[in-house]
């Protein structure tokens, strides 16, 4: 996920490029160009050529850059050539992002004649990728409570310093809205009023002293759930999971998305979470375990983990509860640090807690992002429900966006 930017970045600007370089009177052109996009894996300045591993195939091509009339570098966050300037062939670094259209002058090895190539400074995009996990681990989340698309106004039910606190999101036409797609768990532009109550959102823009009022620039929604299951069955495709939902002791289907990832708690870590998530639970800590222990390489009792960049399994900083929260980017980062298993290592009867984009007509199947194993200790200790469910603690931060890269 991390060259999504670039790479409708470079799109945009690539047909740009096209569309430029045709105006209404110029003659059509006889054939279309190649196109490489890709990373440059190695520079030769001095025969003026560069290697480039294509996204799509892992292609490596050799780039003839001597004839080449067009080279342009743009920002990471361009969507059109205004701001872009000219370079020259001695300007392109290893790691930079390359989108090349030319002719190829053999197919094996693949060398292509560069007619245009638009570049991306590594140095760029990892600065722009860093702003971007910073502004994202500052921002506000939490579950819609309440839309009103007529004055812009969402009503977020999030947990500041700890406690539930109902927090006001104002919109406005300048606000940027991105909705993870259902049926790929994707985030796709959207508007406000595709966005419903029970949703997970998070938001980046000003806060209010006290981070009750949020004027938003950028929000993030999607129809996230976590839910707890034993195994029924594993696919005979390796991709999907039937299970039973502990909470609505219903049957529920499964599928893994491209970038799901299985995680397996240590036994010591699995007692610490129930007994954070439920310090008055019985049998939290193992036998032999001093009070508040904690596996190697985590906490100690109370603390809190390093801030840091959003881990794969979600964002960072700030927790479902937004400002002043701490347990969530604690457990999401402890999690996203625990070793990962494949699914065939996983049997049925097996307890898991899932998270993932509800999908389906009626929301009845689970598009997973993340599983994770060896969480029996915690689903014995979590408070009891109505009917009969577990109460997971509101601070796993497992049903959320993680951060758009």
């Amino acid at each position: 996920m991390r060259n999504s930017l670039s790479l409708i970045c470079c799109l945009a600007l690539s047909a740009a490029v096209a569309c430029s370089a045709f105006g209404q009177d110029a003659p059509a052109p006889k054939a279309a160009l190649d196109h490489v996009l890709g990373t440059i894996t190695a520079v030769d300045k001095a025969e003026k050529t560069v290697t480039v591993k294509e996204d799509k195939t892992g292609t490596v091509e050799l780039i003839q850059l001597a004839n080449t009339k067009t080279l342009l570098k743009v920002e990471p966050t361009a969507k059109d050539l205004k701001s872009a300037v000219r370079i020259t062939s001695g300007d392109l670094e290893e790691g930079d992002r390359v989108d090349v259209r030319g002719t190829k002058l053999s197919e094996t090895p693949v060398i292509l004649s560069a007619k245009s190539v638009i570049l991306m400074s590594a140095r760029d995009l990892e600065l722009t990728h860093k702003e971007q996990a910073a502004a994202w681990a500052r921002a506000t989340s939490g579950r819609v409570t309440a839309v009103d698309p007529a004055s812009g106004k969402i009503t977020v039910e999030a947990r500041v310093a700890g406690a539930p606190t109902a927090i006001t999101v104002q919109t406005a036409p300048s606000t940027e809205f991105t909705r993870y797609d259902p049926a790929t768990g994707k985030p796709a532009p959207s508007q406000i009023s595709q966005i419903q109550p029970g949703d997970q959102l998070k938001v980046l823009g000003e806060k209010n002293a006290d981070g009750t009022a949020v004027t938003g620039q950028k929000v993030y929604t999607g129809a996230f759930r976590t839910i707890s299951v034993t195994i029924s069955s594993l696919g005979a495709d390796g991709k999907s999971i039937t299970a039973k939902d502990l909470a609505t002791k219903k049957e529920i289907q499964i599928d893994l998305n491209a970038d799901a990832s299985i995680h397996k708690l240590p036994p010591m870590m699995a007692a610490f979470l129930a007994r954070r998530l439920n310090p008055a639970a019985a049998g939290a800590t193992p036998a032999g375990a001093p009070a508040g222990a904690m596996p190697a390489g985590g906490p100690p009792a109370g603390g809190g983990m390093p801030a840091g960049g959003p881990p794969s399994g979600g964002p960072g900083g700030a927790g479902p509860g937004g400002p002043g929260g701490r347990g969530r980017g604690d457990i999401s980062q402890m999690i996203d640090n625990t070793p990962k298993i494949p699914l065939t290592d996983l049997k049925p009867g097996d307890a898991l807690v899932i998270s993932g984009v509800a999908t389906g007509p009626d929301n009845s199947k689970l598009l997973a992002s993340t599983i994770i194993a060896g969480v029996e200790p915690i689903l014995q200790s979590a408070p009891a429900q109505r009917g009969g469910g577990r109460s997971l603690g509101g601070d796993w931060g497992l049903g959320e966006m993680s951060a758009p890269q």
